[in-house]
């Protein structure tokens, strides 16, 4: 029995390829604005993309494998099957402190810790405060004031909860102040370090 011919969709339907393309990328751009990057180019320099190929993705003049697809799902923080919530609609994962962050991410992140600050540092260091410490590395990527990263985080404003979740990653120095001759100051803002990139 001869094989089926399965027709390119990009032929047999141009119309629908067209917008199906167009949906995956519009997916892509609201994906990459939820984690904080304002521009294609500051998310393609922090995940070592060329700027012009990704710059593709969210244009939807490119092609994307499978491959890729899954892996920029993996950068977004998202899961394969928030892919299926098509056209770019991520209301339904509005709160930030969904963002799935890979168990091999958190085990990076714990093995560097215990490389640089010892194994009593990381036996402290929980799933929950290291999954709060990648959420907040690549949001800082522009500076942000700590009600921002609180919010980001779906946490209150308060001090407390700011030196759980954050205090470790400014001891680690994977995060700074801007101002930091003035702690206090209310234009205080934090972006991640050379350091903190490296890590995510």
């Amino acid at each position: 029995m001869a094989k089926k011919h399965i027709p390119r969709a990009s032929t047999s339907n141009p119309d629908d390829f067209e917008r199906l393309k167009m949906e995956l990328a519009t997916f892509f751009t609201e994906a990459r604005k939820r984690l904080g990057y304002k521009t294609k180019d500051e998310f393609a320099d922090a995940k070592n993309y060329t700027r012009s190929q990704y710059s593709k993705y969210e244009s939807g003049t490119a092609n994307p494998t499978v491959e890729t697809i899954f892996n920029l799902l993996i950068e977004f923080g998202l899961k394969p099957e928030d892919l299926f919530k098509l056209p770019g609609k991520l209301n339904s994962i509005t709160e930030v402190t969904q963002i799935h962050i890979p168990n091999a991410k958190l085990e990076q992140l714990r093995e560097q810790v215990k490389i640089s600050f010892g194994l009593e540092v990381v036996t402290k260091l929980t799933n929950q405060s290291a999954t709060r410490i990648l959420r907040t590395l690549v949001y800082c990527i522009k500076p942000k004031s700590k009600a921002d990263i609180l919010s980001n985080l779906g946490l209150k404003n308060t001090t407390n909860n700011f030196q759980r979740a954050i205090g470790p990653a400014l001891e680690f120095k994977w995060l700074e102040m801007t101002n930091p001759e003035s702690p206090n100051s209310p234009n205080q803002r934090y972006v991640i370090t050379e350091e903190g990139k490296r890590v995510v």
